[in-house]
């Protein structure tokens, strides 16, 4: 073989691959979108010329990634359909890489804290009325008097992502969700070995208020100040002061 060529190897497809990545080409094509429904096991199976083992496999993969949810029943409402929870798919596959990369807490919370200003920021120029009304809302049901700090915990991450979605950025909700999700189980921990929950809860409360205050008011530094103060605090007195652990075991 000559020397002054360079090769490289070819990669092994699998079959159910194949199928796998014209499903996925469809998609990004613009093809398929949410809600959409797949052509059966039998027709994929007559379309693609592969085993309906190889279309299984594929498809258990797909929905293993988030992108397909198997509907029950018989005839027409049976089947799979291009499923929403891509979110929840990416959070779990974050979650995994930061345990297997062992990537530390602190270097985490950085890359929220730069995606939660930009968030705080562009919502206060962007937000409704109606956002400003759901994000007390959910400030009003995080007294710590009326949950326990699991609870707080999930509304609080509601709270976050809702700002995310005031910046009228979508990509910008769809990676907070991920981030929280990622760092949910050392979030979790963090509240339930709080000694004096009712006063942390009240100051994060408190907190929360003055960033929707400053987004209100269309006070888009004040806000990226607030939240970025709001986590470094959070961090420093709850998280940094635990035994270091990774973000995700």
């Amino acid at each position: 073989m000559s020397a002054e060529y360079s090769w490289a190897p070819v990669r092994k497809v699998r079959t159910h691959e194949q199928v796998v990545d014209q499903i996925q080409e469809k998609i990004l094509d613009g093809e398929l979108r949410v809600g959409a429904k797949l052509p059966s096991e039998r027709e994929l199976v007559e379309a693609l010329g592969v085993s309906r083992s190889s279309v299984r496999e594929a498809l258990r993969a797909l929905e293993a990634m988030g992108i397909i949810e198997a509907q029950g029943g018989s005839g027409r409402d049976s089947g799979s359909v291009i499923s929403g929870r891509s979110t929840e798919a990416l959070g779990n596959l974050l979650r995994l890489h930061v345990a297997l990369a062992e990537i530390a807490l602190a270097d985490l919370i950085e890359v929220r804290i730069q995606l939660e200003r930009h968030a705080a920021h562009e919502a206060a120029g962007n937000h409704t009325e109606a956002d400003i009304i759901q994000l007390r809302r959910l400030i009003e049901e995080m007294a710590p008097d009326r949950v326990t700090s699991e609870e707080f915990n999930e509304l609080d991450t509601e709270f976050h992502v809702r700002i995310a979605r005031c910046s009228g950025n979508p990509l910008t909700a769809t990676l907070m969700q991920a981030l929280r999700d990622a760092v949910k189980s050392e979030m979790v921990r963090a509240f339930s070995e709080i000694d004096d929950w009712r006063s942390v809860g009240e100051r994060l409360v408190a907190e929360h208020s003055g960033i929707v205050d400053a987004i209100s008011s269309g006070a888009g530094g004040r806000a990226a100040d607030r939240v970025e103060q709001h986590i470094r605090t959070f961090y420093r007195d709850q998280l940094a002061s635990q035994r270091p652990r990774r973000a995700e075991r």
